[in-house]
């Protein structure tokens, strides 16, 4: 494990150095791995806890401003009691979209994005078992259930060489939560 991690450190180091270059730009690819911390929102926030994660990214340049993406993610959400049920939750993201360079207007490195795409969900919620003396054992037990969503996920950002990082807001009717995404993104 220690040697597979230190190979892609390696590659990631040597990819920096050799994309000195910008990723903006008409035909040029890319491609980004890192982390994230999402936070839910609403009511989700008051059943689950932080969610952390890793995610891929694919980037496709149209022209200097507009660049189409392809992201891949999985979160696992930290267990949160309420009442007495504890409560697990982990969410497989799929989704594309856009980010528009707004350098021009704002700042180098800062930009725009939108993104449309699959939330896939699965919960897994635990009872506990009561025994009361004399009367008997009541309740306890588990549900396990999943469902995907369609989600819609506006956000802003900022390019720093290498480093990608990103705030997001990932919404649909029963799903919400804000995502902080740093990324390491290289040139293909």
């Amino acid at each position: 494990m220690k040697k597979l991690f230190v190979v892609l450190v390696a590659i990631a180091l040597v990819a920096s150095f050799a994309s000195a270059q910008a990723i903006w730009g008409q035909g040029k690819m890319s491609v980004g791995v890192g982390a994230e911390l999402a936070l839910p929102m609403g009511s989700v926030g008051d059943v689950y806890g932080m969610g952390i994660g890793g995610l891929g990214l694919f980037q496709y340049g149209l022209n200097q401003d507009i660049l189409l993406t392809g992201q891949l993610g999985y979160t696992m959400f930290a267990e949160k009691t309420v009442g007495t049920v504890k409560s697990k939750f982990s969410a497989l993201t799929i989704l594309a979209g856009g980010k528009y360079n707004l350098s021009k207007v704002v700042t180098p490195g800062f930009y725009g994005m939108l993104q449309l795409g699959i939330y896939s969900a699965s919960v897994t919620a635990t009872a506990p078992t009561y025994t009361i003396p004399g009367v008997g054992t009541f309740g306890g037990g588990s549900f396990t259930g999943s469902s995907s969503e369609f989600v819609f996920a506006p956000g802003v950002g900022m390019q720093f060489g290498p480093i990608d990082a990103s705030v997001k807001y990932i919404i649909n009717s029963s799903v919400g939560n804000l995502a902080l995404n740093v990324l390491y993104v290289f040139p293909l």
